[in-house]
This record gives C-alpha cells, structure tokens and sequence, in this order.
C-alpha cells in the first residue's frame, strides 16, 4: 500500500496480552458503563485499548469527558481518546487485509484524533504535549495527502503511456496489414521486391519489439494493479504477433512472398489486439480515478468557511492555531536560554599571544 512508506516508522500500541491464569477483559454492557463514574470509566477504557478493544474504550473516553466535572480528568480522557484515534489510523494505513481502509478514512480518523488533542487545549491552553500532537497529527496528514497526489499523477503518467502505447501499435498493425496485402498481391507488378519486403519487415518487427519491452518495464514498474494485467495481456499478444512475424521473415528470406502474407496478417491482428487491451486499461485507470474523487469529495469534511471568505483567512481565524504556534515558539526560545546559559558556564579560553 502506497501509505505504508509514509506510516512505516510510526509505532502504534499493541494489545497486551492477558497474564496467566487470567481472561483477557470483555467490552462491559450498556448497564455497566451506567454504573461507572468518570474516573472508573477512564480506567476501564485504558484496560480495554490495552486489549485491543478499540471502540468500547474509545465509548468510555467520551463518557468520562462529558460527564467529569473534573478538568485534569476530561484532559486526560482526551488526550487518550486521541492517541487511540491517531494509532487507530495509524494502524490502518500499515495493515495489509483484502479490504484495506482508504486514504480518505485514515485521513479522517487522523482528523478526529487532531480535533481531540486540540479540545484539550480548550481545557489547558498551556498543554505543550497536546500542542505538539495537533502538529504532529497534522504533518501526518499532509504526508497522506501528498503520497495520494504522487500516486495520483504516476497513475494518470501511466494511462498517458498505455494510450501513446496504444496508438503506436494500432499505426505498426496498419504497416504490417499493408506488407501483407502487397505479398499476397495475385500481380508481380503490385508486389515489392524481396529485399524490400525483408527490409520493411525487419524494421517493422523492430519496432514491435521496442514497444513490448517498453511494456515490460512498464508492467513491473505498475506492480499487482488492473493497469499492469492489462500490460501483460497486451504482452501476451506481441509475443504471439512477433512469432508470427518470425514465420514471415522466414518466408521473405526464402523469396516466398505469398508465403509471408497469412503470418503477416495474423501478426498485424495481435497488434491490434494488444493496443485494444492497452486502450481498456487506460480506461479503466481513468474510471477508477474520478470514482476515488468523488468519493473523497463526498467523505471530505463540511466547510465552515463562508462563502466568498478565502481559505487563508478562514485559517487564521483559529485561535487553537496561534496557541500551538505560540506554545512552540515558546518551547524554542526556553531551549536557545538554556543554551546560552550552558555556554556562559564554560571555561574561556586562555588568551593566545599575537606572534605576527
């Protein structure tokens, strides 16, 4: 999966196993979430995520902060909830199943996880943890959206290359249909000569078998896509079509023009019918393209901007945006004092004496 170079180094939380002799905790029932007061509820949602009971402890987390009356609780219930929402997305993007989750998803779990580390700061705007979060979240994001974009452009470069693909292959099958018909021409004078049929032919077949390597590379660099299966179909038939080109050489050689006209003609037809193949593909890649952005517009989150408002304004309108800046800055301007300070601490160096 293409996120998983972006996620690869990020470490997620792993369920622990339950100890000896003791059975792994069970998501409580409706009836005994009732019974827990806040603080109970936290405690019980860390054992579950422990256990990898992801959406009852992420159940409880929301429990504990909207019926605490306790800040430092409702902190701590919150930030929880948005470490399990960032290693839930996180987890995602690296799992490898039948049915992986989109980047859209991870995105907006990733999301939900930012808003959360951002609510704690609505309770301690001095959070310098949660700061940080809310950045990290969010460059994890960007790095998303951008591995997203690349893939995207690589996808539309390789349609754009199956179609180019194509259209040579559909001008070399009317070259080589066209050979076929002049050597099987009932009248000498419509025939070309032997040498310059072996000529034509030979450059012909060279061509084709410039295009077919130039699938194969294209066909491993696509790797277990629709896009390289329908490479390798189209390779299929270049190699039959170059077979068959073979037999005709052949036959030129031997000055039997007539004889070279049938695997001509079949070659030509393979030709045709990879650049068919090709054609397909590149539909299908393009299909499959506006599908994943139309869903992602409909997946993407509603905008609160006003309409005629700019993006950049809307953006600076946040005021979670300048405390996380200004915790940072803060953070960064106490590391430069204590580095000053270590340096004004160490010996000076003894005075050396001009000898010039």
């Amino acid at each position: 999966m293409m996120l998983t170079c972006v996620l690869a180094s990020v470490l997620s939380i792993q369920p622990a196993p339950a100890p000896p002799g003791e059975t792994a905790p069970q998501a409580p029932s409706a009836e005994e979430i009732e019974r827990l007061s806040p603080r109970e509820g936290l405690a019980k949602a860390n054992e579950l995520l422990g256990a990898g009971l992801r959406e009852p402890a992420l159940e409880l987390y929301r429990r504990a902060d909207l019926r605490s009356t306790d800040p430092a609780l409702r902190s701590v219930a919150r930030f929880n909830l948005a470490r399990a929402l960032y290693d839930e997305a996180i987890g995602a993007a690296i799992q490898q199943s039948e049915q992986p989750a989109s980047p859209e998803q991870i995105i907006e779990t990733l999301r939900q996880s930012e808003r959360a580390f951002r609510a704690c700061l609505d309770i301690d705007p001095g959070d310098g943890e949660a700061a940080k979060n809310v950045e990290r979240v969010r460059r994890q994001i960007r790095a998303i959206q951008d591995a997203v974009e690349q893939a995207q452009q690589q996808q539309k470069q390789q349609q754009q290359q199956m179609n180019d693909a194509a259209e040579q292959l559909e001008e070399l099958a009317d070259q080589q249909e066209r050979e076929s018909q002049q050597n099987a021409a009932q009248d000498p004078s419509a025939q070309q000569s032997s040498e310059q049929s072996q000529a034509d032919q030979s450059q012909i077949s060279q061509q084709v078998e410039e295009q077919l390597e130039q699938l194969r590379q294209q066909a491993e660099q696509a790797g277990d896509t629709e896009q390289a299966q329908a490479m390798q179909d189209a390779i299929d038939n270049l190699q039959q079509a170059r077979e068959q080109q073979q037999r005709a050489s052949e036959s030129l050689e031997e000055g039997e023009q007539e004889a070279a006209s049938e695997p001509q003609k079949s070659a030509a037809e393979q030709m045709r019918e990879a650049a068919k193949r090709l054609r397909e593909g590149a539909q299908q890649a393009g299909e499959q393209e506006e599908g994943e952005q139309g869903q992602e517009g409909e997946q993407g989150e509603p905008s609160e901007q006003q309409e005629g408002e700019p993006q950049e304004q809307a953006q600076a309108e946040d005021p979670t945006d300048q405390r996380v800046k200004d915790l940072l800055d803060k953070e960064e301007a106490q590391r430069e004092m204590r580095d000053r300070r270590r340096r004004a601490l160490l010996p000076r160096p003894a005075a050396v004496e001009r000898d010039w």
